[in-house]
């Protein structure tokens, strides 16, 4: 048995992405899992079958989403009943197709360092800050923000935090996990032929044009994701066609 985190803030969901990425994981995790939900949770959860630890955003803290993130993490990993290994998820990330602790394990990763855009805004400057921590250390310092699925052991995720001082300087936990635990290895990088990203209408090396053929463009892909401007109709569309049962997390209507 392994446990599924979802850190949820529902005034932040666009759409119904929590209710078609859990019936995507019940359709494609071919092993024993429990779903936590960490946060808020919409009216349609089921609580026989979703374990939920409560928690409200804290308004007006610089860099709200990221504190709310790892705060989150610290309930979820601090919980007595949670498994040691565990996979982190979100509600805009779908499985598309059958996946096993191995794969759903990998190292995983962007890009080298080397290759880091030079970008403007929040999320960047923690990037670069969060990289930035791991050269002084003598990391490789990949960017492992992938945005997939990642599994990690509970008390090595509470010890990065602790160490780097994570929450209060606001780095990201999953390049600092990678990098610290695995310095020796080589990542899996970033590929169109098993993920794919939606983040609008762009078209490069990572990112789909969302406003084709969703069905074709993700054929043969294990995994999709992607921003709310990624989020479109047409998308929605796609995934009530590829996910239309219900499953075991929703109260039946």
């Amino acid at each position: 048995m392994i446990d599924v985190y979802y850190p949820y803030f529902e005034r932040e969901a666009s759409w119904q992405e929590l209710r078609y990425s859990l019936r995507s994981i019940e359709q494609h995790f071919k092993f024993d899992f429990r779903v936590w939900i960490v946060g808020d949770i919409p009216s349609w959860i089921n609580p026989e079958t979703v374990n939920v630890i409560p928690h409200t955003r804290i308004e007006g803290i610089p860099e709200n989403t990221l504190y709310d993130a790892i705060t989150k993490l610290l309930l979820f990993i601090g919980h007595a009943d949670t498994t040691d290994q565990f996979i982190r998820m979100y509600d805009d990330i779908y499985v598309l197709a059958d996946a096993d602790l191995v794969e759903l394990g990998q190292f995983k990763a962007m890009y080298a360092f080397e290759k880091v855009p030079r970008r403007y805004g929040t999320w960047w400057d923690q990037l670069y800050k969060t990289l930035g921590v791991l050269r002084q250390k003598g990391y490789m310092a990949w960017n492992t923000e992938t945005h997939l699925p990642e599994v990690f052991n509970k008390h090595r995720m509470s010890w990065i935090i602790d160490v780097y001082g994570a929450l209060e300087k606001r780095l990201l936990t999953s390049s600092l996990y990678w990098n610290t635990f695995y310095p020796f290895s080589q990542p899996r990088l970033w590929s169109k032929s098993y993920a794919v990203q939606f983040y609008g209408t762009q078209e490069n090396e990572f990112y789909s044009d969302n406003t084709g053929d969703i069905a074709r463009i993700c054929e043969g892909r294990t995994y999709l994701n992607h921003n709310a401007a990624g989020l479109n109709e047409n998308l929605q569309r796609f995934l009530e066609e590829k996910f239309p049962n219900p499953s075991k997390f929703e109260l039946w209507k």
